[in-house]
């Protein structure tokens, strides 16, 4: 079994981890949710779903949009209220009854937003009245950040089927699926797959149409945790170089410390992390008073003095005074270790909080079950 000193230091380096990993990811929620990521990956994954890309979708023009494709379904000689703006898929399917209100306050209409014709992953949407980076912002906000596949197969067979009295029959879905008007030509053919497979039956197309949804929404998720994983990595970057959290510095003073492993060893047994159902400023509460527990413990955090030029007569320079450089020579060496500190603390942050605090828990188990007592003597 591994040494008590061993152990201490495993559980040290961990605790910082995954703390530094918990501050990066908490610092990221909050520039997502202030530019409005979530929102505005929604929007754009459901254009890409259902528009082929060759119309703007203006969601002011939503509720007209909706209208028109009822009222051109019912006459296919009718022609859109904008002619030069036909109706998109998208702003068909938001402007109705079942999302246009949904999972926020008002109604989908008065956001002043354009999805340009572009994939989900550039995220060209524009504001139609200006306001600049804060505008933007606070439009994205206010747009739903989640749509269930329940809601959005109500808002697709609202589409379709003219009448929402009496009992939808499948040959009701299959000809107005066939009358969608040619502005919604990918949503249509899409459909007509979902009918063509469903063989009859009503509840199978509807359980198609939410599986479709679903599947292509996993791939939104998808391209929203790659674009926040890159915020998390710069966001990482500033709070390792701005706290000076260093994972080779961090490491050697646990590793030749006792006193400062030992009490790093009790703060983290006190608790890490944040409880599933605590709120945000409560858990970067905790997750500030661990760090200044930690500080306090000896842990060698921030841009303070080393301990070398504390030393009576030493002569350091600000950088020398900082870790950077050393008064003893090799400055371009010490330089190196620090980046390569910095750099490993930056990548220690890829695999997220959770998995460190699992980790933590598994390294505290380890040291409370102690040494395998010895055999009984004969």
């Amino acid at each position: 079994m591994p040494s008590s000193g061993i152990i201490d230091l495993a559980i040290g380096l961990t605790f910082v981890f995954g703390v530094a990993a918990a501050l990066s990811s908490m610092v990221t929620e909050l520039i997502s949710r202030f530019l409005g990521l979530r929102g505005s990956y929604l929007l754009s994954g459901l254009r890409a779903l259902v528009d082929d890309g060759k119309l703007d979708t203006e969601l002011s023009q939503a509720g007209a949009d909706y209208a028109d494709v009822k009222k051109m379904m019912a006459d296919p000689a009718a022609s859109p209220t904008n002619p030069e703006n036909p109706p998109s898929a998208t702003g068909a399917l938001l402007g109705g009854p079942i999302l246009s209100s949904q999972g926020m306050a008002g109604q989908i209409s008065s956001r002043a937003l354009t999805v340009a014709s572009a994939g989900p992953t550039k995220r060209r949407i524009k504001t139609t009245d200006g306001g600049g980076l804060w505008g933007r912002s606070s439009q994205f906000r206010s747009l739903p950040s989640y749509i269930s596949s329940q809601s959005f197969g109500e808002a697709v067979l609202d589409l379709v089927v003219p009448n929402a009295a009496g009992q939808t029959t499948f040959d009701t879905i299959q000809q107005n699926v066939d009358k969608l008007p040619d502005s919604l030509g990918s949503l249509r053919s899409s459909l007509q797959a979902l009918v063509k497979d469903a063989g009859g039956d009503v509840t199978r197309f509807r359980s198609s149409v939410e599986s479709w949804y679903d599947d292509h929404m996993d791939r939104v998720s998808g391209w929203y945790k790659r674009h926040v994983a890159i915020i998390t990595l710069v966001v990482g970057t500033v709070l390792v170089v701005l706290f000076n959290i260093n994972a080779l510095t961090i490491g050697r003073t646990l590793y030749t410390q006792n006193t400062v492993s030992s009490a790093i060893s009790a703060v983290a047994a006190k608790g890490a992390g944040c409880p599933a159902n605590s709120s945000q400023s409560a858990c970067l509460g905790d997750l500030q008073a661990q760090v200044s527990a930690a500080a306090a413990a000896g842990l060698p955090i921030g841009w303070g003095t080393v301990r070398d030029c504390t030393q009576p007569h030493a002569q350091c320079n600000w950088l020398d005074q900082r870790g950077i450089f050393s008064r003893h020579g090799g400055s371009g060496w010490q330089l190196v270790l620090v980046l390569l500190g910095f750099l490993i603390m930056i990548i220690a942050m890829v695999p997220g909080a959770q998995f460190w605090f699992g980790l933590l828990t598994k390294i505290g188990s380890l040291r409370s079950t102690g040494p395998k007592p010895a055999a009984a003597g004969s």
